[in-house]
């Protein structure tokens, strides 16, 4: 097994136990409490947005991982994908321990301008990355909205 894929699984991994800590149990009851707008997933689909969601941090990891060292702007792109994975952590937090979402809407504002960034480091790092991180950028539009409704109506 190559470095490459340890460092990604391992970094997922190590991102997806963070959410799990950060969000603390009974995650679908505290979804059910809240007033959502009626285009909302349901509980299921966010688990396949989240599946989503690391199937393409482990893809665009790995393929930062396996491009050559001097590549300009690779150890950048690393960085802000960490950064990402580890805002979502506390976006968690607010979100589900401490039900503060307005500090949780707060955080899509600096993680969308770091996933934009990253999205445009990978436009010159790896296009089958970009390509692969692009379908999350449309997502995260829809995120911010419903994140920003779900606020609006738990006031």
């Amino acid at each position: 097994m190559s470095h490459a894929l340890l460092y990604a699984v391992g970094l997922c991994l190590l991102a997806l136990a963070g959410e799990a800590c950060a969000a603390g149990g009974n995650i679908r009851q505290r979804m059910s409490m809240l007033q959502r707008p009626r285009y909302s997933p349901p509980f299921w689909g966010w688990i396949v947005i989240g599946l989503f969601y690391y199937v393409v941090c482990f893809t665009v990891l790995y393929r930062l991982l396996l491009a050559q060292a001097t590549v300009p702007f690779r150890v950048a792109a690393i960085g802000l994908l960490a950064t990402m994975m580890l805002i979502n952590v506390v976006w968690n937090w607010f979100f589900f321990r401490t039900r503060n979402l307005w500090h949780a809407f707060l955080l899509t504002l600096p993680y969308t301008a770091i996933a934009v960034l990253l999205f445009c480091s990978l436009l010159s790092v790896d296009r089958t990355a970009a390509t692969c991180f692009a379908p999350y950028l449309v997502y995260l539009g829809f995120a911010n909205i419903w994140g920003y409704s779900v606020w609006k109506l738990n006031q």
